[in-house]
C-alpha cells in the first residue's frame, strides 16, 4: 500500500507540472515563473552571459495575443499527417491567410535601434505535445527549444562583416510564456523584450 501510494504522488506530480505547461491561458503567467529558472540554468549550462527576469503584464498579454492568433489561423489549416509542431508550424507559415494574421501582429512592435535601449522583441518555441517526465530536465530541455528556435521580431537595420552583424542582443532579456494547441499539437511560445547593443566582434577584420 505504501508503495501504491508513492507510485500514485508521483502520477500525479507529473499530472500537475504538465498541467503548469499546458494549461490555459490563465496558467500562461504561472508557466513565465517555470520557465525562467530552467532559462537561467540553460543559460549557465551552454555559457550565455543573459539573465532571465519576469516580464510586465504588457509582455505577458502580448504573447497570449500570438497564441491565441496561432490558435485561430490553425483551425483553417488540414495539416494532414503532421508529426510534430515543426510541420505544423511549416503548414502554418506557408498559409497566405496566417502570414497576414501574424505579420498584423508582429507590426505593432517598432522597429529597435542599436545602443539606444529600445526595446528589442524575440520569439521562440518549444514543442510540448510529448510528455517529459516532471523533472528540472525537462523545462531545461523545453528552454532549449525555445532558444534554438528564437529569432527576432523588431531586429535593427542589420549590417555585415566577415559573418559578424553589427548588433547583438543585451545581457539582460524579459520573459513573458503561453501555451496553446493548434493542429493536435500542444506548443509553449516565449516571447523575450531585450535591447540591441553594438556587437564588440563587428568590423576588427
Amino acid at each position: 500500500m505504501k508503495l501504491f501510494k508513492k507510485v500514485l504522488a508521483a502520477a500525479l506530480a507529473g499530472v500537475l507540472a504538465l498541467s503548469v505547461l499546458t494549461g490555459c491561458n490563465n496558467s500562461n503567467s504561472v508557466a513565465t515563473v517555470k520557465m525562467l529558472d530552467a532559462l537561467n540554468d540553460w543559460a549557465k549550462v551552454y555559457g550565455v552571459d543573459t539573465t532571465f527576469e519576469k516580464g510586465n503584464k504588457e509582455l505577458q498579454e502580448q504573447v497570449n495575443a500570438l497564441v491565441k492568433t496561432v490558435d485561430e489561423v490553425g483551425k483553417g489549416i488540414d495539416f494532414g499527417d503532421a508529426k510534430d509542431f515543426d510541420d505544423v508550424y511549416n503548414a502554418i507559415m506557408k498559409d497566405k491567410a496566417a502570414r497576414l494574421k501574424l505579420g498584423a501582429w508582429a507590426a505593432k512592435f517598432t522597429q529597435a535601434n542599436v545602443g539606444d535601449g529600445s526595446p528589442l522583441y524575440e520569439c521562440g518555441f518549444a514543442d510540448i505535445s510529448v510528455a517529459l517526465s516532471a523533472s528540472s530536465n525537462k523545462n531545461i530541455y523545453y528552454a532549449g527549444q525555445l532558444m534554438t528556435s528564437i529569432g527576432p521580431i523588431n531586429a535593427p537595420d542589420t549590417e555585415w562583416d566577415n559573418g559578424e552583424p553589427n548588433w547583438t542582443v543585451g545581457d539582460k532579456s524579459y520573459v513573458a510564456v503561453a501555451t496553446g494547441e493548434v493542429g493536435g499539437k500542444k506548443y509553449m511560445i516565449a516571447l523575450f523584450q531585450t535591447t540591441a547593443v553594438t556587437n564588440p566582434e563587428y568590423n576588427k577584420g
